[in-house]
């Protein structure tokens, strides 16, 4: 199967390409949308009707994003500078669109005040990789120098990586701004009677039981994600990503030089990164260690086996002898 190759400059090329990866991803959304990995999402709370206008609102956006940036005319340096407020406006503006067209209310200022509190970890330690990359390569195409993040044999990015890229940063994106959501509702009745009053909730939660062990579910979920699976992320220059497909939502590692982000760890987070480095250096060892008691073990059991087969031998051919002298 022949690789398709991500155009590296601007020109009619990459605006095909860009509009091509659009369509496909819509095209996505009439896929399974049901979470098939072990990962708890705060989406899984909706029902699919509802993910699939979430995920078109920030596809929208996104296209809407992508069309000012170039029309600004922004440099790839203003673009860096600015990428996480892009990224924070991108969501609010997605949230409020959400907000809007489903809940049918423009009173979206609570919602937009607990925001950044609940994203600004992962946008410090993850908007490169979310955003500001992808966004690269859909104005000024595959560049190289400019998205070193990522490490491909012959120096050009397949076409299959920003499309995976795009997947991601919809599916992350709307699970960011749903969690935002039912943090805004402070008790569990109330997140039930927002989530029955308008029409959105999944089937699996139709009670306030299913819904609080669902809630204390993704509460554990997030705690474990930021302050052990992220940090092992980070220090094996990894990268989780979610795609869309046929049998469902899927995530999955890629590749990710990941050394700058070392810098926005919390200390918790260190912590995690200094025992990853202790069972580096002894488990290996330990490792070794049970090797060899095994196999002197195995050896020692051997030759007491082997001691013991000559004994009983021994004595078997002696009372032989001694019934013929008989």
């Amino acid at each position: 199967m022949n690789i398709q190759y991500w155009p590296n400059k601007q020109g009619i090329e990459l605006n095909m390409q860009v509009s091509k990866l659009f369509r496909k991803l819509y095209l996505k959304f009439n896929y399974n949308l049901y979470n098939k990995t072990a990962h708890i999402l705060s989406i899984d709370i909706i029902n699919v009707q509802v993910k699939k206008e979430i995920f078109k609102i920030i596809l929208l956006e996104l296209e809407i994003l992508v069309l000012d940036i170039i029309e600004l005319d922004l440099h790839l340096h203003d673009l860096k500078q600015l990428n996480k407020k892009i990224l924070i406006d991108l969501v609010n503006k997605s949230m409020t669109n959400f907000w809007i067209t489903k809940v049918k209310t423009t009173d979206s200022t609570n919602q937009q005040r607990f925001l950044f509190s609940q994203i600004k970890h992962k946008l410090l330690s993850e908007d490169t990789l979310l955003l500001q990359n992808l966004l690269i390569y859909l104005v000024f195409g595959d560049d190289i120098k400019q998205t070193p993040d990522y490490l491909f044999i012959n120096r050009r990015t397949p076409t299959k990586h920003i499309e995976i890229l795009l997947d991601n940063l919809v599916i992350q994106l709307a699970d960011i701004i749903f969690s935002e959501i039912i943090k805004a509702e402070k008790s569990v009745s109330s997140l039930f009677n927002f989530l029955m009053s308008k029409q959105i909730c999944n089937d699996r939660y139709l009670s306030t039981r299913a819904l609080a062990t669902f809630r204390n579910n993704l509460v554990w979920s997030h705690f474990i994600e930021f302050y052990i699976r992220l940090p092992k992320m980070i220090y094996n220059n990894r990268y989780e990503v979610w795609l869309f497909s046929k049998d469902g939502l899927k995530c999955q590692y890629v590749y990710a030089n990941r050394e700058n982000n070392l810098g926005y760890l919390s200390a918790i987070q260190m912590i995690v990164i200094t025992l990853l480095e202790i069972q580096d250096f002894i488990v290996p060892k330990l490792k070794n260690l049970i090797f060899l008691a095994g196999k002197v073990s195995l050896t020692i059991l051997h030759n007491l086996i082997a001691y013991a087969i000559s004994n009983i031998l021994q004595s078997v051919i002696f009372v032989t002898r001694y019934q013929k002298k008989l």
